[in-house]
């Protein structure tokens, strides 16, 4: 795993001190000290470390520090799931909790070839693994015990990021077409929780299941492997048990369907089209989230980015809805 602005930490005599360095030694009785460490990502919550050379076999480690809550989920995912079903998915070597809140996780380094959205060939690859994991996990237990991953989740996006507009509205900075397009961006959102039962009843179909949450290039590295070429998805840190909608988004619905349609037999491909649709939605919804406390921001430079990203969503937003009216 490789991210695009990756940075080295630490001269070679200091790495052995590294948290990620001496968590991974002691736990794993690693013999080679890596080459380097790369900060893949870094922020509050989580940090991504790439361990150069680290391996058993001289080859890297990704060391990921998270929050024990979100860590929780990914070792449901990578322990108690992914082992049963019959996709590909990162080597996953175990965790070391750090203290109450935090905790490490350790993975292979699956390369730097990015999943991508507008690849005819990615896009197939993906319906087909994304096919196989609705289909295998809705059977698992364990799944059944993630966050909730289907409409109410994404009604909670769409309230709390519509709090942070709200508050966002009294910022001096804003300029007065700011306000306006965010006044009308409240409109939009009041009136789609208005008409939420009929996307809650959009979402249907389908059998629950294990839902990624958080499908995208970001996300997922492609290889070559022994038949050829491989999917990889990671970060499963908003991983729930829901409608299989929200993973939709960015794949080949025909060669989804085409799948899942051999364990659920009364799926018509209308129904994978409409979940979609759904699932872009739901999508918009979950940026809008994140993106919306960054109004706070007492700076008008500094708003001029999520202002962009708001605008922007709201058009998707729009489209989105009205794409499901015609599917419905």
């Amino acid at each position: 795993m490789i991210g695009a602005n990756s940075a080295a930490e630490g001269p070679r005599g200091d790495l052995a001190g590294h948290p990620a360095v001496a968590i991974w030694s002691k736990l794993f009785g690693a013999r080679n000290d890596p080459a380097r460490i790369d900060v893949l990502r870094g922020g509050k919550e989580s940090t991504t470390y790439r361990l150069v050379g680290a391996g058993p076999s001289g080859e890297s480690i990704i060391a990921q520090r998270s929050l024990a809550a979100r860590a929780r989920i990914q070792r449901t995912v990578y322990e108690q799931i992914l082992p049963h079903l019959s996709v590909t998915s990162p080597r996953y070597y175990g965790f070391r909790q750090e203290d109450r809140d935090f905790v490490w996780l350790f993975f292979e380094d699956l390369g730097d070839e990015r999943f991508s959205k507008t690849d005819a060939a990615h896009q197939a690859l993906a319906g087909r693994w994304v096919g196989l994991m609705h289909t295998g996990a809705a059977r698992i237990a364990a799944a059944r015990a993630l966050p909730d991953g289907g409409p109410p989740r994404y009604l909670d996006h769409l309230r709390v990021g519509r709090d942070a507009i709200r508050a966002g509205l009294a910022n001096p900075a804003l300029t007065a077409l700011d306000v306006t397009l965010l006044e009308r961006f409240l409109l939009d959102l009041d009136g789609l929780e208005h008409q939420w039962a009929a996307v809650e009843q959009a979402c249907t179909g389908l059998p629950p299941t294990l839902t990624h949450g958080d499908f995208r290039p970001k996300n997922a590295y492609v290889r070559t492997g022994a038949t050829g070429l491989e999917l990889f998805p990671f970060d499963w840190e908003t991983a729930g048990w829901g409608v299989p909608a929200i993973d939709l988004t960015k794949i080949d619905l025909s060669v989804y369907w085409s799948v899942v349609r051999q364990c659920w037999r009364d799926a018509p491909i209308e129904t994978v089209r409409r979940l979609a649709a759904v699932g872009r939605i739901f999508l918009v919804l979950a940026a809008i989230r994140w993106a919306s406390p960054e109004l706070a921001h007492p700076e008008a430079q500094c708003l001029l980015r999520p202002m962009a990203w708001l605008r922007s969503y709201r058009e998707r937003l729009a489209n989105s809805v009205r794409e499901l009216e015609a599917l419905t």
